[in-house]
């Protein structure tokens, strides 16, 4: 038989406090545990979770019947540009270097 010293009694404090610490530890990991909101919606073949970024409007242009985008001096005809969901400009590209090539670019939808 072992012998072990007796616990002291939880203040009401410690009581308290517990469960406030099990709350913002187990929203903690929630927020590291889960991809950024931004990738849910990018398709994998364009994506591994650090590719695709928001991209400002200034960095397209809309050019003839398609996009250009300025840091590279790629076209791409506006049929093969999918639609964002936020109605943001969103690209893709390779190590999610602004300079890469991309791999996939999403637009707003037409204002006509």
């Amino acid at each position: 038989m072992t012998l072990s010293t007796p616990r002291p009694p939880a203040t009401l404090a410690s009581r308290m406090l517990r469960p406030t610490l099990d709350l913002v530890f187990s929203l903690s990991w929630v927020c590291f545990a889960l991809p950024g909101h931004t990738h849910e919606w990018y398709p994998a073949y364009c994506c591994s979770g650090q590719d695709c970024y928001e991209i400002m409007q200034d960095e397209v242009e809309f050019a003839g019947q398609g996009y250009f985008i300025k840091a590279t001096g790629e076209y791409f005809p506006r049929d093969a540009v999918p639609e964002s969901p936020d109605g943001k400009f969103h690209r893709c590209s390779v190590g999610g270097q602004k300079q890469g090539r991309t791999l996939c670019l999403f637009a707003p939808a037409p204002a006509f």
